[in-house]
């Protein structure tokens, strides 16, 4: 009996790996939507509709881009979360993928359950930047201002819950600061009260801040990574500030619905490196402002629930909830 059923197991096992496999040699015979959790003419939109173009090219069908809006990027996950399994509906998100299941009481999808990391596709540093009136030229400077007055600095972020405000409450725990959360409804929006006065600082996505920074209307005082970033080659690192291994990138990944067979995953995989490892697509995301880096399904998946457990962390010890 014993054996029978172990026969019946792996007879069923083969036919579905054979049934995915035929999938695969067949995909994609029409078009392949990407859903943005963004609004359209965001780093995020700009991203998915540059690789887009080239994959749609690669494979020989339209890549429809779709911005889906609404509940902090919730909307468009769980959209692609219920979407068919079948590799035609992926969601390019930015980190707040992750940073949301630290700070939404409620979700309506299980990241890890209900979605399948394809790749991660790149990323943008973060620059901790701050008013000229701020009386801080360096990172040590601000420190000890954010010490001497506790409470009394403001920062500006996209939203309660999102990456900035995460980083800059990460950033408070390492250095034993407290200071105060404004959150707005976007980035560009914290951005013009931070050059106009009414905030003190703010952790940055460098490609917002760097024309202001080169205007000299706000001053970098470090790179959010452990080492410094090209385009600002004379601001520290954290890690040059005492901060080792700390890395506030804000990254940017692929993802289908859970179930896609493996060979339709490996295929959409192996298409968005290709075209994202091409020295074309490299000077694109250059342009606009983004590191690329690809990786196979299973790295992005692990990298995925390391970002999920430091975010816990942060959003836990700094008492951040989302409705």
């Amino acid at each position: 009996m014993k054996k029978l059923l172990l026969a019946t197991v792996v007879a069923v096992s083969a036919g579905l790996f054979a049934l995915g496999n035929c999938f695969a040699q067949t995909f994609p015979n029409k078009p392949i939507q990407i859903i943005v959790p963004v609004a359209a003419g965001g780093g995020t939109d700009l991203l998915a509709r540059t690789l887009g173009q080239k994959v749609s090219e690669l494979l020989g069908q339209p890549v429809v881009i779709e911005n889906k809006l609404g509940a902090g990027g919730n909307i468009g996950v769980e959209m692609v979360a219920k979407a068919k399994p079948d590799g035609y509906t992926l969601i390019l998100s930015p980190g707040t993928i992750a940073t949301n299941v630290a700070v939404y009481r409620k979700l309506p999808y299980d990241l890890l359950k209900d979605l399948q990391t394809i790749t991660l596709v790149g990323q943008t540093g973060s620059v901790l930047v701050v008013h000229p009136s701020v009386k801080a030229t360096n990172l040590r400077e601000f420190v000890e201002l954010a010490k001497a007055i506790p409470g009394e600095l403001n920062f500006g972020t996209a939203g309660m819950g999102s990456p900035q405000h995460l980083h800059a409450e990460f950033f408070n725990q390492l250095a034993g600061t407290k200071t105060n959360h404004i959150p707005y409804k976007g980035q560009s929006q914290a951005m013009t009260d931070l050059v106009g006065g009414q905030l003190a600082y703010m952790f940055s996505p460098i490609q917002n801040a760097l024309p202001y920074i080169q205007q000299g209307r706000i001053r970098a005082l470090a790179v959010a990574a452990s080492t410094r970033n090209p385009v600002l080659p004379n601001v520290p690192s954290l890690a040059e500030g005492g901060y080792k291994g700390v890395d506030l990138a804000n990254w940017f990944a692929l993802f289908a619905p859970a179930g896609t067979p493996p060979a339709i995953v490996k295929k959409l995989n192996a298409a968005f490196v290709q075209v994202g490892k091409s020295p074309e697509m490299k000077a694109k995301f250059e342009k606009l402002g983004f590191e690329p880096f690809f990786t196979t399904s299973e790295e992005g998946t692990d990298f995925m629930r390391a970002e999920l457990v430091r975010w816990a962390r942060v959003a836990a010890y700094a008492g951040i909830k989302a409705e």
